[in-house]
């Protein structure tokens, strides 16, 4: 499934808080969700109530299938800096990975 910018803006609403009155992203946060765990932020989207399970169940694989697209969610709303560096932190099995799913 891909993620449709409904679903993708509901994640992000359900993730703000995340960053509120912080200047940068936890790299570590970042490295573990390109390292596929991803049960945390799934349960926290799941209990949010605001997806049904069957939706919950389509956005895991599709994080699981391209964990960028949480990190792109989280990073809604950053600062250009903040984007551009977590972006350019990518870890080569992240980027191949993304370049698999376009294809």
């Amino acid at each position: 499934m891909a993620v449709t910018s409904a679903i993708d803006g509901i994640v992000r609403a359900i993730f703000a808080y995340e960053f509120d009155d912080l200047d940068s992203v936890d790299p570590d946060a970042v490295d573990a969700i390109r390292a596929g765990k991803l049960d945390d932020w799934v349960c926290a989207v799941a209990d949010s109530g605001l997806l049904a399970n069957d939706m919950v169940r389509d956005l895991e694989a599709a994080w699981r299938g391209n964990p960028e697209l949480l990190v792109d969610a989280l990073l809604d709303g950053s600062d250009e800096v903040t984007s551009r560096r977590v972006r350019a932190s990518r870890v080569p099995a992240a980027v191949a990975a993304e370049a698999a799913f376009v294809s």
